[in-house]
């Protein structure tokens, strides 16, 4: 190898470091295994880490309409995230009867760790109100 080879090698290695990395994931119902375990590095015009979360019907027939949470993680780039959220409009309404989405962009390698799904569980709210309830009552009837 000459000198000129050996410096742009030397030059060229931080670049490698510098590229962006994301997790992806797509058609998963959870925040485990994929989507956390998978990450890529985004390509160069790519800087900015994108995650979608669907609230939908699944794709095969089942009674009842019942719906369930399915995200999709992927590297994009910051303007083309920005104007996918942004066009949205009454698909990001978030109600539980009717079909949503929600698009987050964030920059910084592997930010789109977390997903923001809503409540975790109502079981604890139901108890709380539940206790509260008979806890008003006991004293009224004091």
């Amino acid at each position: 190898m000459n000198l000129n080879s050996i410096v742009f090698c030397i030059l060229g290695l931080p670049a490698l470091s510098w590229a962006l990395e994301c997790y992806v994931c797509k058609g998963q119902r959870d925040n485990r295994d994929k989507c956390i375990k998978t990450a890529i590095q985004c390509e160069e015009k790519q800087d900015t880490c994108k995650t979608k979360i669907s609230w939908k019907q699944p794709d095969f027939w089942q009674p009842r309409s019942i719906r369930y949470h399915y995200i999709e993680k992927s590297c994009d780039s910051k303007e083309a995230c920005s104007a996918e959220s942004n066009n949205l409009g009454l698909k990001s309404m978030r109600d539980w009867y009717r079909d949503w989405i929600a698009i987050e962009c964030c920059q910084g390698d592997r930010c789109n760790f977390y997903v923001t799904m809503g409540a975790g569980t109502k079981a604890i709210s139901f108890l709380l109100l539940g206790v509260t309830m008979v806890m008003h009552f006991v004293l009224q009837m004091r």
